[in-house]
């Protein structure tokens, strides 16, 4: 046992004058003449040796009153081996504050965050001497005070912007950052970790910061939360004026159950489905919502769900691409190779002019223009410069398309080029005779391109096949329809983000009768939907990550800017060798637009981090077994900060202890010290 103000114990020696006044008033007895002293010699022997007795117990009683309250104003605390008593050397003191957005869960309309802001004045009067103190917030890290603290200071923590972020932190990294950039060469050398854990240190901690000791102030378990964890479209095919399917996903993330939720569907701004359903604890629900989206363009849509104590999970923005035309450009040897995409695409385009076609011969692509298409189709090209192939992986880079048809001038293309452009590597031809053919089966039936084809029996409409490239596939590449000898026929391979769409053979009708089949149109249809659809621009993004908006060449000298969802304006200027914007400052939830020379160019939305949900979260035995229990100080949101860390720190307080232990003494005290009725009936 140890004391916190020693110099108290003094006080100590006070407990000798209940003796001491005793002592004195025998000395200081007088005799008195009574007229009879028959009273007295009625006295037993036993009466006045009981009478001494409690005389004594009354007077060691006293010395022990005095005694417990003299330590008790001393400070006395119990010592422990974990116990870390400063010396009166400078100590350093590093205070965390988790800001991120799981930060942002309530508890009685109060955050955590505003609870941790509470306590911060209680973290730092319990210093003690000379305090080089640093205090951070994690998200984004940054630093909000740094300075010598001395006993007495009263600093206004008020004054520090202490803002909730949306982002996500990566709480031991970032621990791991400040105290390495610290100045820790003082003896005593403190952390304070405010926040709700999402994780616990990596195994290595320990070891790295030996002489640290480390408080963990943690957060309460969640107990309300049901949460938008999905929405996506059911096919990435979108056109106008056609039934739209999304998918969507609400989850129960709280200990209870949760009745009559709607789950509200917005597009444009209009209520467009509403499901009303019920959600058990730690369970979720998967709902699809069919729409009609009315009109091309950029779609706006938000999914909407009742605030509860997590309320940045309950609304999520979203944007969807339906192309209003697309151009197509075609590159081919000869005229007869143009004549059956030509028919094609004039038939996919229509009355509506839906599709932009440009028809070209090129016996060998030396140069290529691609800046204003959407998608290009090359039939059976004998020849690709090193320039035209850059041209290429360029436009794939920038989120175009290719369709490829191959055929005898497959063999001649270097494997450079096949490398480039990550095609598959031709093996040999090969060549059925007389009326021989391979038949062509589904291998992806789940795949986007062959799903809503309108076929009543995709098998019937199959083409037959008497020529083929023979080649040699890898993991890049999903084989979607096969020849019956296990040869691909038609492949998507993923590129850039972009996709290259390959068929073994071309159309041709000495190669296969594709073109006749009824397959044909509505293939190449949605392989062009699937094409423009400029899902890259207008994908999801997490907070905190940058977003990259492929632009034209022709547009980048226009004025760039993007609106946030708090409606300011920021300026970004073109990244002019990847012909793209890159937005950093995501750091909002919701939808953001992209605007050239003030025109409206795309939108964008913003999204929570998975590691963001507040249901996950390190125990206090996980955090504390990798730091070391000796090391570690947790600290549950209902106890007392202050005491809870003094207790730590100096030890366990036992003034309570002796408080209650002169209460006690003090009772039994005033009641031996009460005149016995009994006793005084006998003296008389």
């Amino acid at each position: 046992m140890s004391f916190l103000f020693p110099s108290i114990l003094w006080g100590l020696l006070a407990t000798s004058l209940p003796l001491l006044i005793h002592l004195i008033s025998l000395r200081n007895t007088k005799t008195v003449d009574f007229s009879s002293i028959r009273h007295i010699q009625e006295l037993t022997h036993d009466t006045i040796r009981k009478l001494k007795i409690r005389q004594w117990i009354l007077i060691a009683l006293r010395m022990g009153l005095i005694a417990a309250l003299v330590l008790m104003i001393a400070g006395p605390i119990q010592m422990s081996e974990s116990t870390w008593i400063p010396s009166e050397k400078e100590s350093t003191a590093v205070i965390i504050i988790d800001n991120s957005a799981s930060m942002a869960v309530t508890e009685d309309r109060t955050s955590y965050l505003d609870q941790v802001k509470y306590e911060l004045p209680n973290i730092i009067a319990g210093f003690d001497g000379l305090v080089n103190l640093h205090v951070y917030q994690t998200t984004p890290v940054r630093q909000l005070y740094s300075g010598i603290l001395e006993k007495g200071m009263n600093l206004n923590t008020e004054n520090w912007d202490i803002t909730q972020s949306v982002g996500r932190d990566k709480i031991w990294s970032v621990v791991d950052s400040i105290l390495k950039s610290v100045d820790g060469s003082a003896v005593n050398r403190e952390c304070f970790i405010l926040s709700d854990f999402p994780s616990a240190p990596p195994t290595t901690f320990s070891t790295e910061y030996v002489g640290w000791r480390f408080y963990c102030l943690g957060q309460k378990q969640l107990a309300d939360n049901v949460s938008i964890t999905n929405i996506s479209a059911a096919s990435q095919i979108k056109l106008p004026n056609h039934l739209l399917k999304l998918n969507t996903k609400i989850e129960n993330m709280g200990p209870i159950e949760k009745r009559n939720i709607p789950v509200e569907l917005y597009l444009n701004k209009e209520r467009v489905g509403q499901i009303v359903s019920h959600f058990q604890p730690g369970r979720s629900k998967d709902f699809l919502f069919q729409v009609y989206p009315g009109k091309s363009g950029i779609i706006r849509g938000k999914l909407e769900i009742p605030r509860d104590d997590y309320s940045l999970d309950d609304q999520q923005t979203f944007e969807l691409t339906i192309p209003e035309q697309i151009s197509c450009k075609v590159i081919a040897n000869s005229q007869d190779d143009l004549f059956v995409l030509k028919t094609v695409l004039e038939s996919i385009s229509g009355k509506d002019r839906f599709l932009d076609i440009e028809l070209k011969v090129m016996i060998s692509i030396d140069r290529i223009y691609l800046d204003e298409t959407d998608v290009l189709i090359l039939q059976d090209p004998k020849l690709l410069s090193a320039s035209a192939v850059e041209s290429i992986k360029r436009f794939l880079s920038e989120g175009g398309s290719i369709l490829w048809f191959s055929g005898e001038n497959y063999a001649n293309l270097t494997p450079l080029i096949q490398s480039n452009l990550k095609l598959p590597v031709f093996i040999e031809e090969v060549t059925l005779d007389g009326d021989s053919y391979f038949s062509v089966e589904v291998q992806d039936r789940n795949n986007p391109i062959l799903q809503e084809l309108n076929l009543r029996d995709v098998e019937t409409v199959l083409p037959q096949v008497f020529r083929y490239n023979k080649v040699e596939k890898n993991k890049r590449h999903k084989m979607i329809l096969a020849l019956n000898n296990s040869d691909p026929f038609f492949l998507e391979i993923s590129h850039s983000g972009s996709q290259i769409y390959y068929f073994s053979s071309p159309l041709d009708l000495r190669w296969n009768d594709l073109s006749m089949k009824g397959l044909l149109i509505p293939l190449i249809h949605r392989l062009l939907i699937l094409s423009a659809t400029d899902e890259m621009n207008t994908a999801l993004v997490e907070v905190g990550e940058s977003k990259t908006i492929k632009i034209s060449k022709d547009l980048l000298n226009k004025e760039w800017s993007v609106v946030n969802p708090s409606g300011d304006k920021i300026l970004i200027v073109p990244n002019y060798n990847q012909e793209s914007l890159v937005i950093n400052q995501i750091n909002e939830l919701g939808s953001y637009e992209v605007f050239a020379d003030d025109d409206f160019y795309t939108a964008f939305s913003s999204k929570l981090s998975p590691f963001e949900k507040p249901n996950l979260r390190a125990t206090s035995n996980e955090v504390i077994s990798v730091i070391g229990k000796n090391k570690t100080v947790w600290i549950n949101p209902e106890s007392d900060v202050k005491e809870a860390i003094t207790t730590r720190r100096h030890g366990r307080t036992l003034w309570r202890l002796f408080l209650i232990l002169a209460i006690i003494i003090f009772m039994v005290e005033s009641f031996l010290s009460r005149p016995r009725p009994d006793a005084m009936k006998n003296q008389l």
